[in-house]
């Protein structure tokens, strides 16, 4: 009788709310983007110095004031993804979630395939790519690196996107295990 224990009511609640309950939920890598503010910061005073310079010394400032502007763009961008606690990634049973690329969850019958690159530990562990329908391909708005979007568009032929593992907080293994347990298509 040790491992036996009947089947309450409670039970049964608790476990449809677990069903209901994200499996993963990723965010963005806090760390990385520290480094990406201190590291705009630092290049946003320095581009002010040049501007400061050129102009006290009677040169042309047009293109150290281009810096400033390009220099102040990535500040902005990377205090605003430092500020940024919002889920990036969430697997779920129905599918995968993208919040901000995408409106539904992607099921897992539309991807296609789902392959993992490993990269530098240090630098966050390389990236999933996943490949999907040409359908959910086109609904989802994806980012761009160069402003260290967490979830970019891969060049190809194929309708395929990447969650850069360096961007978010769990290693990219990680999020491929957890895709991998739920995708249908497993080879």
């Amino acid at each position: 009788m040790s491992g036996f224990r009947p089947t309450t009511r409670t039970d049964v609640e608790r476990d449809a709310r677990d069903t209901k309950l994200p499996l993963l939920v990723v965010r963005r890598n806090r760390r990385t983007a520290g480094l990406n503010l201190v590291a705009g910061s630092i290049a946003f005073g320095l581009a002010v110095a040049s501007v400061w310079l050129a102009w006290h010394e009677g040169e042309n400032i047009l293109g150290p004031l281009f810096l400033l502007a390009l220099v102040a763009v990535y500040g902005i961008s990377a205090g605003q993804q430092f500020r940024d606690e919002s889920p990036k990634v969430v697997i779920e049973r129905v599918g995968l979630s993208l919040p901000g690329v995408g409106a539904e969850p992607i099921e897992w019958s539309r991807i296609e395939e789902i392959a993992v690159t490993t990269g530098l530990r240090a630098l966050g562990g390389g990236r999933v790519d996943v490949v999907v329908d040409p359908e959910t391909y086109s609904n989802l708005k994806l980012g761009s690196r160069w402003l260290g979007d967490p979830v970019t568009r891969r060049q190809g032929p194929r309708p395929a996107f990447s969650l850069i593992g360096s961007a978010l907080d769990t290693p990219a293994k990680t999020i491929f295990a957890a895709m991998h347990r739920h995708w249908d298509r497993k080879p």
